[in-house]
């Protein structure tokens, strides 16, 4: 039986170092491959390797007029093809020779399916910043296929859909162009319109995907994430609740405490000071203890740098609502899961045990040392 594969690949840089490989993809036999290169930067000249693979057959380049961002770049390359299967590559992977007959084997395997997630290896890390992004949690999307059977989405730097599946489902265009949170909008769609049912995962089908930035410190990443998973709550509301203040929730309703305060009873300001420096001491003992319990090691830099990543994300995803005058939104937290379950505040963790334990002692020694 014959099948049909579009590979959608967006991409700002067209690095050749990772298209030509894909484009030069072993192809399985009785199923028909096209590739579509969307480069979502319009001054782009792509280099001359690339440019002699266009044929307009099999290879497809398209270039967006403006910068659009990866969400709508994705909906510009997969609405132009017809297969019955969307593969969706990130651009700077690198793809294995047999990776295109590792999915086709699959659909056939399992062609009751609606899709299956891919996996994804970074190197090892070798300094103390991606040491704390593997243990922060923020990247277990990319290994996620080899510890569960199916998830309810993936990353888009290695998945591949049934496009009858995803009907009429896109990519939003509401989520800024700085990223976070798309691809868990779109996947949690297609899975809603298939009766919830999850992403096969695929273990076997596995790309390299490099560090950022050359394994150098960078903040704006978990920032802007952060922003556009503060999305997700009004795209899907069926899958958010409510939740105890994080920490940024809890030192921004402080501080706007504490100008009331200054105006009504002065007195209560040094308390309410206190409070919030024991609120940062606080967070960083509960996120060392889960730090260490997820295997970090005792290292005062990479424990910053987890505290950091932690910490900046959370104001992101703060900073995407207060921008958008959601303020009833401060306490939102979202079912990425897949869970529909509206208990609130129930969800406990070491962090939150941590936190839930120490809080009230706080306020115990607070209450005790200024009355």
């Amino acid at each position: 039986m014959n099948s049909s594969i579009d590979v959608v690949i967006p991409s700002f840089r067209l690095n050749e170092k990772y298209i030509l490989p894909m484009l030069r993809l072993r192809k399985p036999a009785n199923v028909n491959i096209k590739f579509y290169l969307v480069a979502d930067n319009p001054s782009l000249v792509p280099s001359p390797a690339i440019q002699s693979m266009v044929n307009n057959g099999e290879v497809f380049l398209f270039v967006n007029p403006q910068n659009l961002g990866s969400g709508l770049t994705r909906n510009n390359g997969m609405h132009q093809g017809s297969g019955e299967w969307i593969l969706f590559l990130d651009d700077d992977v690198v793809v294995p020779d047999n990776l295109l007959e590792i999915y086709a084997e699959a659909a056939l395997r399992y062609p009751e399916e609606i899709g299956f997630i891919g996996l994804v290896h970074l190197p090892p890390p070798h300094t103390a910043f991606t040491r704390a992004l593997t243990v922060g949690g923020s990247l277990d999307i990319f290994s996620i296929a080899a510890q569960k059977p199916s998830f309810a989405w993936g990353a888009t730097a290695n998945m591949m859909i049934r496009r009858s599946a995803m009907g009429n489902v896109s990519f939003t265009g509401k989520i800024p162009k700085t990223g976070g949170g798309e691809e868990v909008d779109f996947f949690l769609k297609v899975r809603e319109r298939n009766s919830y049912r999850n992403y096969k995962c695929l273990p076997e089908a596995a790309v390299q995907h490099p560090w950022w930035n050359n394994e150098r410190p960078n903040f704006k990443k978990p920032f802007y994430y952060g922003k556009g998973n503060s999305w997700l709550g009004d795209l899907n509301p069926r899958y958010a609740y409510y939740d105890f203040p994080n920490t940024p929730e809890t030192l921004l309703l402080c501080a706007l405490a504490l100008v009331v305060l200054l105006l009504v009873k002065p007195a209560w300001v040094l308390p309410l000071l206190a409070f919030m420096a024991g609120v940062v001491m606080i967070e960083l003992a509960a996120s060392i203890v889960q730090a260490l319990k997820r295997g970090a090691r005792a290292s005062a830099q990479e424990m910053l740098y987890i505290i950091t990543l932690r910490l900046v994300y959370e104001t992101g995803v703060l900073w995407g609502k207060l921008s958008r005058y959601r303020f009833w939104k401060i306490g939102e937290r979202f079912h990425d899961d897949g869970i529909i379950n509206k208990v609130y505040f129930y969800r406990s963790n070491t962090y939150k045990i941590v936190k839930w334990v120490l809080y009230p002692l706080l306020v115990l020694y607070l209450l005790q040392y200024f009355l």
